[in-house]
């Protein structure tokens, strides 16, 4: 009696139907039967690799916030921008921002202010603070009359605070706010003043001295004769690794850039100096930038532009791009060494010219922000550059195959590259969990992916189609049938083991298909 088949029918007929594999190595679509055996041909996958994708995939994997850009030819830029340093003008010119007493040892007192460094103030605007007085009454009389700052105002109402305090007793105002009066200031001093009138109109002094007590100051708005001064700016640290993925490789650039960008509202020319600008290698070695672009006068430095007083650009903000490449630096060189961080310091000094005649200003708003970005157009080399795949698989279609009736399994693996890179290969098949339960490959990646003809240009013009057989065990098919999904990974080179330079595009894709043929005893 014939032995009945354990494989049920209507799969017998789908698998004979289905695929792209072959049982004669070169198509897998055939079914051949013969008195002893049967063989089955079915696909398990197909997946494309786009090389948008895959960037993309390794950014949101691991570059943070750096952007993957792509250019309208369809090439790459890698950017990695390191937060924006900020320094507001409050936080290095304070002035009056404290409690300021005035004794009043005269009916008119000229008292100095404490400006910005180096700067010899002409006005002001008030953003907030208070004001407050006290007399004390000492003589026979009552007193009324008034205090006064001349070049203060409202609107352009002259400050001026009344009182009345009687004999033997003493007058305390409550704090007035000065938020929105403007301060016109002449060789950096204020002058405050009171006025006391007998009951008859005659004007006193009054013998126990006056007080007057600003107190937190701020300002919307400063102009002045501005000079020269050093402050510190900013320090920061950007993390530029272009492997920072778990898969190692190697990814000389051709054309590396760095830009310096110093966004500026502040009002009065600042000279940027470089007090450090150094890249850490992978093992932590310093890698100094050295750049003519900074080289002035054996210092480094930059001039930053800014919003011109003359030129009543208040409120402004001007822009200074310092851009490093080849050709004025050693960044080339820096790149090819695959550094990992990027460290710079920058002071400041304003009115490095020192031009006694120089009016500048600052406001509430002004800051003075840098930000250093690091830009990679994709075109150079690639060595052993990693990236992962996983593609659903399930074999329980074949949960009533016998195994005891395998005779031999062989996969087919079709790869169609229409990338200039070429790439060694491993697919693990995994459990539910994720655990590796097997690999298509014993001993290895193997080298499956070659790359695509490429132009004078670096940029494929072609695709390179490679086909793999691996043969294994009965035994060995057991249990790499229990897989739920295929985990590949791919290990990227440039032609000549990565020393060709070639340009990556967006619609550069590679297509991978893997099927099985399953011999049968009948």
């Amino acid at each position: 009696m014939r032995k009945q088949h354990s494989l049920p029918i209507a799969l017998l007929i789908t698998l004979a139907m289905m695929g792209w594999s072959a049982c004669d190595k070169s198509a897998f679509n055939d079914l051949e039967l013969d008195d002893h055996t049967a063989e089955y041909a079915f696909p398990l996958f197909t997946t494309e690799l786009l090389l948008k994708d895959l960037l993309f995939n390794l950014q949101g994997d691991s570059l943070s916030d750096d952007t993957v850009f792509v250019n309208p030819d369809n090439t790459f830029t890698l950017f990695y921008s390191g937060d924006v340093a900020q320094k507001p003008a409050t936080d290095i010119f304070n002035f009056l921002n404290s409690t300021l007493p005035i004794i009043m040892t005269d009916t008119a007192i000229f008292t100095p202010l404490q400006s910005p460094d180096g700067v010899m103030l002409r006005q002001a605007d008030l953003l907030s603070g208070t004001i407050g007085f006290y007399i004390q009454n000492n003589t026979p009389d009552t007193l009324t009359g008034y205090f006064e700052i001349p070049q203060l105002d409202l609107m352009g109402v002259v400050f001026r605070h009344p009182f009345t305090v009687a004999p033997g007793k003493f007058y305390l105002s409550d704090t007035i706010p000065l938020n929105g009066y403007h301060l016109e200031i002449t060789n950096n001093s204020l002058a405050v003043k009171y006025f006391a009138f007998k009951p008859n109109g005659e004007r006193v002094r009054v013998p126990d001295f006056p007080i007057a007590a600003t107190n937190a100051l701020k300002f919307t708005y400063v102009e002045g004769n501005w000079g020269f001064q050093w402050y510190k700016l900013t320090r920061d640290t950007i993390e530029i690794d272009i492997n920072q993925s778990e898969l190692k490789g190697d990814l000389k650039i051709k054309d590396p850039k760095v830009t310096m960008r110093i966004n500026n509202s502040w009002g009065f020319p600042t000279r940027g100096q470089i007090k450090y600008l150094s890249f850490i290698g992978q093992n932590d070695e310093e890698i100094p930038l050295i750049s003519s672009v900074f080289e002035v006068d054996s210092f480094e430095y930059v001039d930053f532009n800014y919003p011109s007083w003359l030129l009543n650009e208040v409120g402004q903000t001007k822009f200074t791009d310092v851009v490093l490449d080849g050709s004025n630096s050693n960044i080339a060189d820096i790149f090819n060494s695959q550094p990992k961080r990027l460290i710079y310091e920058v002071d400041g000094i304003s009115n490095a010219d020192r031009d006694p005649n120089l009016i500048g200003f600052i406001t509430d708003k002004s800051v003075i922000a840098l930000q250093i970005r690091v830009e990679l157009v994709l075109e150079g080399s690639v060595k052993n550059f990693g990236a992962e795949q996983v593609m659903n698989l399930d074999f329980q279609e074949l949960g009533s195959l016998d195994s005891a009736e395998i005779e031999e399994v062989e996969f087919k693996l079709v790869t169609e590259n229409g990338t200039p890179i070429s790439s060694n290969a491993q697919i693990f098949f995994r459990d539910a969990d994720g655990n590796a339960i097997d690999s298509l490959f014993v001993g290895g990646p193997r080298d499956i992916i070659r790359s695509a003809p490429v132009n004078s240009e670096g940029i494929a013009n072609g695709t390179t189609r490679t086909e793999e057989f691996i043969t294994m065990t009965a035994e060995r098919f057991e249990g790499i049938r229990q897989a739920k999904d295929a985990f590949l990974k791919v290990f990227f080179s440039t032609a000549n083991d990565g020393e060709t330079f070639v340009k990556l595009l967006a619609t550069d894709k590679i297509v991978i298909k893997m099927g099985a043929r399953i011999k049968k005893r009948l």
